[in-house]
């Protein structure tokens, strides 16, 4: 992974940016800091608002990528049993099928991680998110 990518992961998780209340605009562009930093650069989303603004980012979109946006309780699911590494915006959805959320807490955001879940997924992620990330309790 390049220095610029985990820069920029920082620098978006720095400046206090959060993913369930962001305009879907920079939600998209903190998702392709994600991928980047995962060394991907394609990701699965079927949510109508969300996509056009990743493919506005440069981000391919399409389901047959390996990580994916889980909108609600029952995508995140149906998203797992398909093998992804599913971002999802709730901490509650780690137990559902997520594999990473991104929320809000004391006004930053916070990423979780569900190890089980990025297990299953195959994917592995850079050094970067797993040491920012946290397990839930």
């Amino acid at each position: 992974m390049s220095r610029a990518s985990c820069f920029s992961v920082i620098l978006l998780i720095a400046t206090g940016l959060l993913s369930q209340d962001l305009p879907m605009a920079a939600q998209a562009k903190f998702l392709k800091s994600i991928l980047s930093a995962a060394g991907q650069f394609g990701f699965a989303c079927s949510d109508p608002v969300l996509k056009p603004q990743l493919e506005a980012n440069g981000v391919s979109v399409s389901p047959g990528f390996k990580m994916a946006w889980g909108g609600s309780e029952a995508e995140a699911r149906a998203l797992k049993a398909e093998g992804k590494l599913v971002i999802v915006p709730r901490l509650s959805w780690l137990k559902t099928g997520g594999s990473i959320a991104i929320v809000e807490e004391d006004g930053k955001p916070a990423i979780y991680l569900n190890t089980v879940n990025v297990k299953a997924s195959g994917m592995q992620l850079p050094d970067v998110i797993l040491k920012m990330a946290k397990k839930p309790k």
